[in-house]
């Protein structure tokens, strides 16, 4: 009996602990991130907007330029008329408007 009670103890610990890992994980990825580079190359905004290829990750809420540091696990090449009005640009790499 007793140990039945330490099984779910640790059960609902660990649960609990996935839920808030999520959770911050969730927390962290809506709250902008300061700008670190401050001299950027901005080549593709002379080009027409609807054409410019930018990246985009799985699960972030940012679009990126390609050579953006917050690209490590995913990167998805999207173009830029079709991103930019379900995300916002990424505020170090500065892509695109």
């Amino acid at each position: 009996m007793l140990r039945n009670k330490w099984v779910f103890a640790a059960a609902a610990f660990i649960c609990i602990e996935i839920i808030a890992v999520s959770l911050y994980a969730r927390y962290r990825e809506r709250q902008p991130q300061p700008v670190t580079q401050t001299c950027v190359s901005h080549a593709a905004d002379t080009t027409e907007a609807g054409n410019v290829q930018v990246f985009a990750t799985r699960t972030g809420m940012w679009y990126h330029r390609g050579t953006c540091k917050e690209l490590q696990k995913s990167r998805i090449p999207v173009k830029l008329s079709q991103v930019r009005p379900y995300r916002k640009p990424c505020p170090k790499c500065r892509p695109p408007r």
